[in-house]
């Protein structure tokens, strides 16, 4: 069935900033990460700002402390984290775009290259189809290796599983009728699907891929 979407990014689109990092600041709060821990973080995700290493190896050392943790433990983290945190931080301007969108009858998904364990409890506060977002490693008992489970959900992985998921549902995206927000080069991909492609506090390579795109908007959130 050919149907209406509306795909929103979370981090530095719904929400100012990067969410692993409030994660892991979080997690040295509630005693599951040493201050010495999220330093060591920190040179990572530099060496993955100079270009030293990859976004999936940042992203898995600085989510190491969930080995071990059972998805229980996780998912209870991922409430409080959400309440406390998430939810509170949530762009107001962005939040009443989702509404209307939805009140519209889109079909409103979040797509992120963010961990889907902790954004999945933002579906109590915001009217959401479904989350796409990058999936963690556990085994068949359930215990995260602190790995990834597949690829880092950005790029050209957005669109890609994107597709999976209207394959699965046997919907078709209409292009002429969907939406999509992003702020970076990474969600390029994913702005590509829909006629309505919205800029928000757009990065400088994110306006030089959508350069000649038709239906661009650039909006400021705050």
């Amino acid at each position: 069935m050919l149907r209406s979407y509306a795909l929103f990014d979370f981090d530095d689109t719904l929400i100012r900033g990067d969410s692993i990092v409030k994660l892991c600041f979080y997690a040295v709060k509630r005693g599951l990460v040493s201050p010495f821990a999220l330093l060591s973080m920190g040179v990572t995700s530099a060496m993955y700002l100079c270009g030293l290493t990859t976004a999936q190896i940042s992203k898995q050392k600085a989510l190491r402390f969930m080995k071990g943790k059972t998805e229980a433990e996780m998912n209870a983290l991922a409430q409080d984290f959400c309440r406390e945190v998430l939810a509170p931080r949530l762009y107001k301007d962005g939040v009443n775009e989702l509404k209307a969108r939805a009140e519209s009858g889109c079909e409103v998904w979040l797509i992120s290259a963010s961990p889907a364990f902790y954004l999945e409890p933002l579906k109590e506060y915001l009217p959401l189809t479904g989350i796409i977002a990058t999936r963690m490693h556990t085994d068949e008992n359930g215990i995260y290796s602190g790995l990834m489970a597949g690829e880092n959900c950005r790029g050209v992985e957005k669109p890609l599983r994107l597709a999976e998921v209207l394959a699965s549902r046997g919907d078709m995206l209409d292009y002429g009728t969907s939406y999509a927000y992003g702020d970076s080069a990474g969600d390029a991909p994913m702005l590509a699907l829909c006629a309505n492609k919205v800029a928000v506090n757009p990065k400088k390579k994110l306006l030089r891929a959508l350069d000649g795109a038709d239906g661009v908007k650039t909006v400021r959130w705050r």
